[in-house]
């Protein structure tokens, strides 16, 4: 399966390349500063969350964090949320905004949604390089945890790329998927201890977290990135059991409903 994966990714490089362009391209066509909003409004939420809680209501971490600034804690799990924001929404949406492409030729669609997924992934190198620069003003050692970190974004963009498979195809068929989405990711968002840490949660109900793949995800980026703690093997079992399962599920719905996206797009 795996080596099937590779060879069609070498057959349609540059289809998927053409798609990522194409994208970008599209995003930002007759604005007056064109590209460079990619990188400002990412920057914008970021600032705006990092002011909002860490200078309005002073949101600080607790001793076992080591004196860590709260501001390059609250960075590292907001990067990773963005990636995944973006992917889901954007995927979702991908196949109905290339109802034209797929109605006029063949081609295996589960590249759209793939393509998008790479768009997301080049702006979450783009911050991570940011984060690596704060790292140098706020002093943040880097430890041999930061050799995971491409183990991690493989792990989590394939979660991310079978919920994105899954979405877009039944948004195909129904509609309602994409308003229903911005509610859902929003209540995700305050669920998942990206703005709060997790010793904020009384211990009876962080059983919670453990069914929250996000959780893990997010917790995952932060060990990697700011070392918090010592190198948790059972998140990681988590995250790559959600991983297979998210992709499984989406590959065979998407399978299953693919024949019929020309005729209802």
């Amino acid at each position: 399966m795996f080596h099937n994966v590779l060879s069609s990714l070498r057959e349609n490089k540059y289809l998927i390349k053409n798609m990522i362009i194409r994208d970008i391209k599209q995003r930002y066509t007759g604005s007056a500063l064109g590209l460079v909003w990619f990188f400002i409004q990412p920057l914008a939420t970021i600032l705006i969350y990092t002011f909002v809680f860490s200078f309005v209501l002073k949101s600080k971490l607790g001793p076992e964090y080591g004196g860590l600034s709260f501001s390059i804690w609250l960075i590292c799990g907001l990067i990773p949320w963005m990636y995944f924001n973006e992917v889901i929404v954007r995927g979702t949406n991908s196949l109905i905004d290339n109802a034209s492409l797929i109605k006029k030729t063949i081609f295996n669609t589960k590249w759209t949604v793939f393509s998008y997924l790479l768009s997301g992934m080049f702006s979450f190198f783009v911050f991570l390089f940011i984060v690596f620069i704060l790292f140098f003003f706020f002093h943040v050692s880097i430890t041999w945890k930061l050799f995971l970190l491409p183990v991690y974004i493989i792990i989590f963009s394939t979660f991310m790329y079978g919920i994105a498979l899954l979405l877009s195809a039944l948004n195909v068929y129904l509609r309602d998927i994409n308003q229903f989405l911005s509610v859902f990711l929003n209540v995700w968002f305050y669920l998942t201890p990206i703005v709060y840490p997790i010793t904020i949660i009384p211990d009876k109900y962080r059983f919670f977290l453990e069914i929250n793949p996000l959780y893990h995800y997010i917790q995952g980026f932060r060990d990697i990135m700011l070392s918090t703690g010592d190198f948790n093997i059972s998140s990681f079992c988590y995250m790559t059991l959600f991983a297979v399962l998210s992709l499984t599920l989406g590959l065979k719905v998407f399978n299953k409903l693919k024949d019929g996206f020309a005729d209802v797009l």
